[in-house]
């Protein structure tokens, strides 16, 4: 039972129309479509809408049409979208009002849309939708998440979150449908890693950038692909790295720069000693260890017998879905940086083709699977 028919039935009230309050509010935009993914409840906030206006942005812009959205602050803002911060109510709903469609999490907007008849598109994942969604007016549209199988947490925390398990080909297939245009989308998601949602950002320590760049940003260093620690002190300034290393760095430069280095990351091996991982936990800094080599951990957990060594969770093709083939692409959450280029993972760094930010044809090499967590995959129709 919907719950605004269960509060009618225990107050033993009729259901009626409500009356929104609306306040004018000037836009420049004649034609234009709402998206409002703010959530009280985090689990409901959707983390991939920048896929989702990959597929709807170049078409929206011949048909004229702006992407307005609606964001707790700067920090929210969707990818390419016209924000707006911090509005009341009533200059919401007037946006709302004179909307083409909007798009939104479970939370007010689809209400005050659908109280005003207009078009709207939901996503529901903690609360199925025939318990949350608004029932004035038939031009509300739900997507629920498959959950994988499983039934609504009902606001518990989730891990991974399932309102990311609905994928932006449907919600970009919808609002194509709603706005009435003859397009379809010529991909499905087949595959969505489970840190997909999560944007990384990576630096091969073989260039020295502007000292403003990714200033005050957290970063991960890749010591372990290009080993070199003058380049490494360079980004250590005004930055917050997680070091991944598979060789020990000097004690005195992880000294000095300790409130700079969020993470130290050690892929363990015979050039660490007991004393020299006991040193870097003395400074301060958080260490992580693990063991890329399945047939060795035992050794070094006996070694490192007071350290928390854990295998490395890499992932390999047989990870990832059956339908997956050499025609099938992937989008990276990551950005590798090499030599002031950009990469969308180690094995493009390896085959030097840059990021051009359209998918790209998945590799056959191990080193491109394990890092199958931050991709998502996906087959043409």
């Amino acid at each position: 039972m919907n719950v605004l028919e269960k509060y009618a039935s225990s107050c033993g009230v009729k259901i009626s129309d409500p009356d929104v309050g609306i306040s004018y509010f000037p836009l420049p935009y004649e034609k234009y479509i709402v998206i409002d993914n703010r959530n009280r409840n985090g689990m409901n906030v959707y983390d991939i809408y920048s896929d989702v206006i990959a597929y709807i942005k170049p078409v929206l812009q011949k048909q004229g049409i702006e992407i307005v959205s609606f964001c707790k602050d700067s920090k929210s803002i969707p990818e390419r979208t016209k924000p707006y911060i911090n509005l009341n109510k009533k200059q919401e709903a007037y946006i709302l009002e004179n909307s083409l469609l909007s798009i939104c999490s479970d939370n007010l907007s689809s209400y005050i849309s659908n109280a005003l008849d207009v078009p709207c598109i939901s996503l529901y994942s903690i609360y199925p939708s025939g318990i949350n969604k608004p029932i004035w007016n038939i031009n509300h549209l739900p997507i629920d998440s498959k959950r994988t199988g499983n039934l609504p947490s009902y606001g518990v925390k989730e891990e991974p979150k399932s309102i990311n398990f609905i994928e932006p080909e449907s919600i970009a297939q919808a609002i194509f449908d709603k706005l009435k245009l003859d397009i379809k989308i010529q991909y499905e998601t087949i595959f969505t890693g489970d840190l997909y949602p999560v944007k990384i950002v990576e630096i091969i320590p073989d260039f020295v950038a502007h000292p403003s760049f990714m200033k005050n940003r957290a970063l991960n260093v890749r010591m372990d692909y290009h080993f070199d620690e003058q380049i490494l002190t360079h980004w250590l300034k005004d930055r917050f790295l997680n070091i991944v290393t598979e060789k020990p760095i000097r004690i005195d430069l992880l000294k000095y720069f300790k409130k700079n280095v969020a993470q130290f990351t050690v892929n363990i091996n015979d050039d660490f000693t007991e004393d020299y991982l006991k040193q870097v936990q003395e400074i301060g800094i958080k260490t992580e260890i693990y063991c890329e080599d399945e047939s060795q951990i035992n050794k070094y957990r006996f070694k490192f017998f007071d350290f928390d060594i854990q295998t490395a969770d890499w992932k390999t093709k047989e990870d990832g879905e059956e339908k997956v083939s050499s025609a099938t692409k992937f989008i990276s959450s990551k950005i590798l940086l090499s030599e002031g280029k950009k990469y969308s993972c180690h094995e493009s760094k390896i085959q030097k083709k840059e990021l051009t930010g359209d998918p790209e044809l998945v590799y056959s090499s191990n080193e491109f699977w394990k890092e199958l967590d931050h991709y998502r995959l996906i087959n043409e129709i």
